[in-house]
């Protein structure tokens, strides 16, 4: 069930839709987790999920320097490059999980107008995660916070997806699961629609920067797509 709070017109009726990835599209984090526990083992140290927490919202230089401290290693973009190769190999692998609400939604959004995906993860992943969920063809653009200066929670990468697809982002909607996606949407302009992860610590105070609530994007309200002229 949706939040009490009543439903923005622009939640029905946006100009365009940028999703998040993990934990809207796919439920990545465990995947994530076992990519850097793999990492960790890899290279004699060793981490905990409560390190992760850092991470959130960060982009590829950030998380892999943060775990190169922790780990004592003296090239951050090793740590970046085994970390990546791990998840993408249990992606192909068949390990992917998707989230059938968010990807049912992208392609509703799709149908009725431009659709992007703004993620922190690197662009590489992004690309096979839409590949593998048989939704390519409906993102027009996709960008990751390792293409603008900061990733999340400030806003360029949603305020990138945006210029992209050539529309405004205080006439769109950003669709996060985390509080620091929440934050990047607030903070670019947009209308934040939040699908809160049970348990999850990425997803704690988003509540706060959302404008919708939802359960399930099962929920989300969209309008047809108008007949042209």
């Amino acid at each position: 069930m949706s939040n009490v709070r009543p439903l923005p017109p622009i939640a029905l009726d946006p100009e365009g839709v940028v999703f998040d990835m993990d934990g809207v599209l796919c439920d990545s984090e465990p995947l994530w987790a076992a990519a850097r526990f793999a990492v960790a083992e890899a290279v004699g140290s060793s981490i905990t999920v409560d390190d992760f927490h850092a991470f959130y919202g960060s982009n590829t230089s950030q998380w892999s320097a943060g775990m190169a401290t922790l780990f004592g290693h003296p090239d951050p973009a090793e740590i970046a490059r085994l970390t990546i190769d791990h998840l993408l190999t249990s992606y192909k692998n068949g390990a992917i999980r998707p989230i059938p609400s968010g990807v049912a939604a992208l392609r509703r959004a799709a149908a009725r107008g431009p659709v992007a995906v703004a993620s922190g993860s690197p662009r590489v992943v992004i690309g096979t995660v839409l590949e593998l969920l048989d939704i390519a063809s409906d993102v027009r653009e996709y960008v990751s916070c390792d293409e603008v200066p900061a990733g999340k929670p400030l806003p360029d990468v949603y305020l990138e997806a945006c210029r992209r697809l050539g529309i405004e982002p205080t006439r769109s909607l950003a669709i996060e699961d985390s509080l620091a996606g929440a934050r990047a949407g607030k903070a670019a302009g947009m209308t934040v629609v939040l699908v809160p992860l049970d348990g999850a610590p990425s997803s704690a105070g988003a509540e706060a920067f959302a404008d919708v609530i939802l359960t399930s994007l099962d929920e989300l309200p969209l309008a047809p797509k108008r007949a042209a002229g």
